[in-house]
């Protein structure tokens, strides 16, 4: 697993890993949506948090990666806006515009008059809500027109938090420091209390969860520890991880260091196949289109078996996400700022 080319992201298997994480998220979601118990990795955690965990891994590891070759807070953060926004405006107006009008159980004019037609707008500024009025209020999961926009916001603050960390020249020994301070509130807090502490409409506990993640995946690329990826370690990571399983606590734990790990090995090694299955980054189109698709055919169709509705969802998913790569977020990323020079 060795073989890898830090720079050329086309050439290791980051991409296939993406598409992995957005799978994860969709087949989890689908049971949900079907009434069905939602299937477990290890006896851990669902598949679709750890989709979203593997999302951070990657996401703390390349951003780390970003900030270090051109520290500059203001191209820092235009080229993470070219990331999010652009899907994200476009997946909101077609939610509003497109999707709302169709599906409503109330006539238009109600529906536009209504200030959660307007106010879904404000996902736009990452200021999260999932109502449109009348949209899929007889689903198991009413009125939630896009629940994985949860974690938009939990991403950018990331983002904003190592921009101020690198503004303040934190080294890598500060870098392992907060995310042992993310283990911590994990452990002493978030992993024990019922109880939202909600700040911009997010849930802090999200917060916690999906941070040590990410910084977990800044410490090993500030640390290296990339050089130390090879089968035999990946396979020792997972019989140690695997050694907690008796308790639940020192699982979980393990799994902040071991799944960065694992994720990371995987992701920056190199395999011809995955990269020729996967030659272009629809993840992004799959995590925020696919709640949306998937609880539209359970509306149309409630009693499709889980099969037929994942044909379904699928191809709509795939659809709606290669349109946005190729017309939406492609376009926008020629538009970051060149890396500095010298």
């Amino acid at each position: 697993m060795s073989n890898f080319n830090l720079k050329d992201h086309s050439a290791n298997n980051l991409t296939a890993l993406r598409w992995l994480a957005a799978g994860l998220v969709l087949y989890g979601h689908s049971f949900v949506f079907l009434g069905l118990p939602e299937p477990l990795f290890l006896q851990w955690v669902p598949l679709g948090p750890l989709g979203v965990y593997i999302f951070f891994a990657i996401s703390g590891y390349l951003v780390s990666q970003s900030w270090q070759s051109d520290p500059h807070v203001l191209r820092f953060l235009q080229r993470r806006a070219l990331r999010i926004f652009p899907g994200l405006v476009v997946c909101t107006l077609l939610s509003v515009l497109v999707l709302g009008p169709l599906l409503t159980t109330l006539d238009l004019a109600t529906y536009f008059a209504n200030e959660h037609t307007r106010g879904y707008f404000s996902n736009i500024a990452l200021y999260i809500t999932y109502h449109l009025p009348g949209v899929f209020a007889n689903n198991r999961l009413p009125h939630a027109v896009n629940g994985s926009l949860w974690s938009l916001p939990v991403e950018f603050a990331m983002y904003l938090l190592l921009a101020l960390l690198g503004l303040c020249r934190i080294n890598k020994w500060g870098m392992a420091l907060v995310a042992l301070l993310f283990m911590a509130a994990n452990s002493l807090w978030a992993l024990h209390t019922p109880e939202q502490v909600v700040l911009y409409r997010t849930d802090l506990r999200q917060v916690t969860f999906c941070g040590v993640y990410f910084f977990v995946g800044v410490a090993i690329q500030r640390f290296g520890v990339q050089r130390w990826f090879s089968v035999s370690n990946v396979f020792i990571a997972l019989v140690v991880w695997l050694g907690f399983s008796s308790n639940r606590d020192h699982f979980n734990a393990a799994a902040w260091l071991v799944l960065p790990f694992v994720v990371l090995a995987f992701g920056l090694s190199k395999h011809a196949l995955l990269s020729r299955l996967t030659p272009t980054d629809y993840s992004y189109g799959i995590y925020i289109y696919a709640f949306p698709v998937q609880q539209t055919v359970v509306s149309l169709w409630p009693n499709l078996s889980l099969g037929p509705y994942l044909a379904c969802v699928v191809a709509g998913t795939l659809a709606l996400a290669a349109a946005s790569w190729h017309f939406i977020e492609k376009p926008a990323l020629s538009f970051k700022p060149q890396q500095r020079q010298g």
